[in-house]
């Protein structure tokens, strides 16, 4: 990969996150969070399992279970109902 600055327009929401980003410390950890993004992107735009879904229609492709899909929206829900519980601008911890 490049080091080359990119040329890219954001909307807010987009760039927050990218500044959110750019804050965190060198470390394995940010890695870590850089692989998970990722992974989560990839499992957004491709959100197939092996089931059926609520209508009768498959969900897609067996690429994850039914349980793999529940679980991440399950957390998902968890991790978005903590953010709402913290004052504006403070941490988890």
């Amino acid at each position: 990969m490049s080091d080359a600055p990119i040329q890219a327009t954001l909307s807010p929401a987009e760039w927050k996150l990218v500044q959110e980003l750019r804050t965190l410390p060198d470390s394995p950890l940010k890695d870590r969070v850089h692989a998970v993004l990722g992974e989560f992107l990839f499992f957004i735009r491709n959100p197939k399992c092996q089931g059926v879904g609520i209508e009768g229609f498959p969900c897609g492709t067996p690429q994850s279970s039914c349980e793999d899909c529940h679980r991440i929206w399950n957390t998902l829900e968890l991790i978005s109902e903590r953010a709402k519980q913290r004052p504006e601008g403070q941490g988890c911890c």
